[in-house]
């Protein structure tokens, strides 16, 4: 595997780090975690091989770390850190190990060691500390990691781009109360004594550093297969095993449509609500967000788009953020690819491509034009400021104009011969159309394929797909009888179609049928209209966050001033970003929520995750308070009108009671 890793290592632009010169194949990681301090005290050593005879030192990425000691082949070395500059913090400070000028060391294909002593700082924008307040049970503290995109530098010295992989072991100390999970296999643990237990873990496939993670809490599991178990909090397990029971039939799905899975346990980790992403796709062990615990199961195909991930951006990775979408394209048509297999119903893939051509819409009308080109020059940009849907939209609809040229089963069939050739290996976007145009170099279909369009041009996809609206022709049959309702061309309101058996697939697809006649016509619905939606579907009640999601949307749009309390609960009770920063948005735009919006984000700021809580305070123009020191934020705690999250989680409530909301009444 290691010499597959060593392929020619792309330029990133967000890293400062020479993988090209010096690339690190191994880690050992030894680490110890306090959480009277929030800090990780850690001794990292690196197996580097030196990739040109002109290298003369080894960089790598920092931020906001705290390094004691730095040795190479054991001997103190030479080292310099660079200055932080104050237009690029997102890419921190460049730690450069200087190499002695003896050629057997400067050589080609020469090993070095490196051991690095640090600890984390307060600063660590990879790591959310919860106290017990924030979590399901509400009597332990708790930290989850998460290094997507350029987070993994704020945890550990490494090369922080995807285009350099590793294998690591860990050694991780904690709270004897505590159990540990990280992105690798478990290598069982040891008590060191009456107060730590110390956890190991195994990497043995190479991983890029976004995908290094770590989880310390009270946990508890269920298995749901020999090779899947799910982990959470033990006030919500039950619920957490009920609603991911199906994970080893995805897998299974999975591996028939691609190649046999390669990270040997697939376990999934339901973290507790400030978790900022619907789900990362760690290896080994996948974390999501409680937000999917609707109860039914309708909000699992997260679950299938995380295990798609194992072939579709873990095994096989972009090289750098400029080609996210190979990553996200290509897992965005893999999961909806099982599950139309889970539902045996071919259409289940276009009802929820239809969605997410919406979603596309929606994305390309809010940034930029350059980030809403398929490869963007991210150049100085920060890779958060360009998440969208668009590398996942944008992206599989290239894959599905491609497929439509050359037939479903041929394309599938070419699925699994990208998969086995760029497996443990970075791509570009070069090197995939290469691959497609050598493997269909005789398909006359292909021969008008636009590239440079798709890859480069911005805005919305140079070909408009042509899905089967066979499931979403009911929904937006619906919506439009309330568009019309509303503007007065219908004399009664639509009660007569009943939607209690629709799936939340459908009724997920209403709404935005709804949201979009309203941004086509320019004018939101009236507050009488939203109120009747509301009597007849008890929108505001449901668990389900994609509906609720959309119907506050809806009725803030609308400046319906009944919404506010349920609006500002659920954007305080839980920190996922595809929910909080629209609703945030929408709140701030709006002419009764704008001081709302402010207001709730400064006094909530250090409940949601470093990554949301600094993209937040963009999107509200605000300081925002999430790097504040221990005392200001108890203090913003102290002063924060939010009820804690165990008064939501306990008592025989699943954890998406959270966002039932029942007391009171939209970036991969």
């Amino acid at each position: 595997l290691a010499k597959l890793v060593l392929n020619m290592v792309t330029k990133d632009p967000s890293s400062l780090s020479n993988p090209d010169e010096a690339l690190v194949t191994h880690l050992n990681w030894d680490a110890s975690v306090d959480f009277s301090t929030s800090i990780i005290s850690a001794t990292a050593i690196y197996d580097v091989e030196i990739r040109s005879a002109k290298t003369s030192s080894i960089k790598l990425d920092t931020s906001n770390l705290v390094i004691f000691s730095v040795k190479l082949n054991g001997t103190p070395a030479i080292t310099t850190i660079s200055t932080l500059v104050p237009e690029k913090e997102h890419l921190g400070e460049c730690l450069s190990i200087r190499l002695p000028t003896h050629r057997y060391l400067s050589a080609p294909n020469s090993k070095v060691q490196v051991e690095i002593k640090y600890h984390t700082t307060d600063k660590c924008s990879a790591a959310q500390w919860l106290p017990p307040s924030q979590t399901a049970g509400g009597k332990r503290p708790y930290l989850f990691t998460q290094c997507q995109a350029i987070h993994a530098r704020s945890l550990v010295p490494c090369q922080d781009t995807p285009g350099a992989k590793f294998t690591y072991k860990a050694s991780v100390t904690a709270p004897h109360w505590a159990t540990c999970v990280m992105s690798a296999l478990s290598k069982g643990k040891e008590d060191k004594n009456s107060s730590t237990t110390t956890y190991q873990f195994d990497q043995p496939v190479p991983i890029s550093s976004y995908l290094f993670a770590l989880v310390v809490g009270e946990l508890a599991s269920r298995d749901i297969s020999p090779r899947c178990r799910v982990w959470s909090e033990p006030s919500i397990i039950d619920s957490a095993a009920y609603e991911f029971a199906d994970m080893e039939t995805f897998l299974q799905i999975a591996e028939d449509l691609t190649l046999p899975y390669q990270w040997t346990r697939y376990d999934l980790l339901c973290l507790p609500p400030s978790f900022p992403y619907g789900g990362t796709e760690n290896p080994c062990a996948t974390f999501v967000t409680p937000t999917l615990l609707a109860g039914d199961r309708s909000l699992v195909d997260v679950v299938a788009h995380e295990i798609a991930h194992s072939w579709t951006g873990n095994l096989v990775t972009n090289a750098t953020w400029e080609h996210f979408w190979l990553n996200e394209g290509w897992t965005m048509w893999l999961q909806r690819k099982i599950m139309a297999r889970m539902h045996n119903d071919p259409k289940v893939f276009d009802m929820d491509a239809i969605g997410g051509w919406k979603a596309l819409q929606e994305s390309v009308a809010q940034f930029p034009d350059k980030f809403t080109k398929l490869v963007p020059d991210l150049g100085q940009s920060d890779p958060d400021d360009a998440f969208s849907s668009i590398p996942y939209e944008k992206g599989f609809n290239l894959l599905y104009a491609l497929e439509t040229r050359v037939g479903s089963a041929a394309f599938e069939d070419f699925a699994k011969i990208y998969l086995n050739k760029f497996k443990y290996r970075t791509i570009t976007s070069e090197e995939f159309r290469a691959l497609f145009e050598s493997h269909f170099k005789d398909h006359q279909k292909c021969k008008d394929f636009d590239w440079e369009k798709w890859l480069h041009q911005p805005g919305m996809p140079i070909e408009t797909p042509n899905f089967d609206a066979t499931l979403t022709q009911a929904a937006q049959d619906l919506a439009q009888s309330w568009i019309d309702y509303k503007d007065g061309t219908r004399s009664s309101a639509p009660t007569e179609v009943n939607i209690e058996e629709w799936s939340s697939s459908q009724i997920t697809c209403f709404l935005d049928a709804l949201l979009s006649l309203v941004d086509e016509k320019s004018a939101p619905l009236d507050i009488s209209t939203v109120t009747l939606i509301n009597e007849q579907y008890k929108m505001s009640e449901t668990k389900n966050s994609e509906i609720l999601f959309r119907y506050c949307k809806l009725a803030i749009d609308a400046g319906d001033s009944s919404i506010l309390d349920t609006a500002v609960r659920f954007i305080i009770t839980q920190g996922r970003m595809k929910y909080v920063r629209p609703l945030y948005s929408a709140l701030f735009e709006s002419k009764m929520g704008k001081k709302i919006a402010i207001d709730t984000f400064l006094a909530n700021a250090n409940f949601y995750h470093p990554i949301a809580s600094k993209m937040l305070a963009k999107d509200l123009s605000v300081q925002e308070e999430s790097n504040a020191g221990p005392k200001e934020a108890e203090e913003v705690k102290q002063n924060s009108s939010k009820v804690p999250v165990a008064a939501y989680v306990g008592a025989g409530l699943t954890a998406m009671a959270i966002l039932g909301l029942v007391l009171l009444r939209r970036r991969k």
